[in-house]
């Protein structure tokens, strides 16, 4: 079994502050430092500590001739994710960067991202006949062009596909039939689907959403509701799954999101049932925010199946 990643490679600049600054303000952090990220390797580093022994975990994306490239990979091959498929770019694309500020009170986080050699990820025609893949995990920090042609590609070829449409962004209404899995938080529901954030405070509201995004095409979807937990359907049964974290375990939730995908997809992988594959998602996201840093608090496939 395999599982191909396909997305972003950043290095995060991650500064801690009692809040959050209003804007026009000005605050002194209480801690700065740099770490391995990036939505799609966040998410392979989740593929590839969440499988088991025998499962093959890959990404394809790009880095910069900078040093930042360097830590990145060797913190995928460390998560046991195969890093031949990445690609290098000329000076001109750097390797792209994410400043993350993390309110240390509440665990809450805002992300700006630069994209830098991401936008040159592109995917070839043979890629999913060449290579024995079960499923495939895409996200929005590449250009969306490369993420339908390879949810398109992947659908032809018979190949699960996990799509977590982050950060949202306009796609063509045909790329949806594509999706086997569709992951998304109240934010991206939001977008995508129209139904205001404030109605998604409500059970109903979130039902919608994602009754809308089955109708766009999507064969399942999961809407994440962090400490509220997460509702899924998939047009057979549906259900709501409890976070399973108190508040005051929060530590970070920078990276729960990728967490869950990742963890979805090796569920997914697997021949779980959805039921079961969104429980094991949360339990994973449940030991994510328990630690700190997007990557670095990913857990092992150890830690979620005690």
């Amino acid at each position: 079994m395999s599982i191909l990643i396909i997305g972003s490679l950043n290095t995060d600049l991650i500064t801690t502050t009692p809040r959050l600054p209003s804007p026009g303000e000005t605050l002194t952090s209480t801690s700065f430092h740099t770490a391995p990220g990036g939505k799609g390797a966040n998410q392979a580093v989740a593929c590839g500590r969440l499988s088991s022994a025998s499962t093959a975990v890959s990404m394809i994306g790009a880095v910069g001739s900078d040093s930042f490239a360097a830590p990145l990979l060797s913190a995928l091959s460390a998560s046991n994710v195969d890093t031949s498929r990445i690609s290098t770019t000329s000076s001109s694309s750097p390797t792209g960067t994410a400043v993350i500020l993390v309110d240390s009170l509440s665990g809450e986080n805002r992300i700006l991202i630069n994209p830098g050699a991401n936008a040159t990820v592109s995917v070839p025609e043979d890629i999913f006949t060449t290579g024995k893949w079960a499923a495939v995990v895409l996200q929005l920090e590449i250009p969306v062009e490369t993420v339908v042609r390879a949810l398109r590609l992947a659908r032809k070829a018979g190949v699960k596909t996990v799509f977590n449409p982050a950060p949202a962004a306009e796609m063509p209404e045909e790329c949806w039939k594509d999706v086997d899995w569709c992951v998304v938080n109240e934010t991206e529901a939001a977008m995508l689907t129209g139904v205001e954030v404030e109605v998604l405070e409500g059970k109903e509201g979130v039902e919608a959403a994602a009754k809308e995004l089955r109708r766009k095409g999507c064969a399942a979807v999961v809407v994440t509701l962090g400490g509220r937990g997460c509702y899924w359907c998939d047009g057979v049964d549906s259900g709501w799954v409890e976070a399973g974290v108190r508040r005051e375990e929060v530590v970070d939730t920078t990276g729960a999101g990728d967490t869950f995908v990742g963890a979805l997809a090796v569920a997914v992988m697997e021949g779980r049932g959805a039921k079961e594959s969104v429980e094991f998602a949360g339990r994973a996201a449940g030991k994510a925010v328990k630690k700190s840093g997007a990557m670095a608090g990913v857990p092992w496939r150890a830690e979620v199946e005690v």
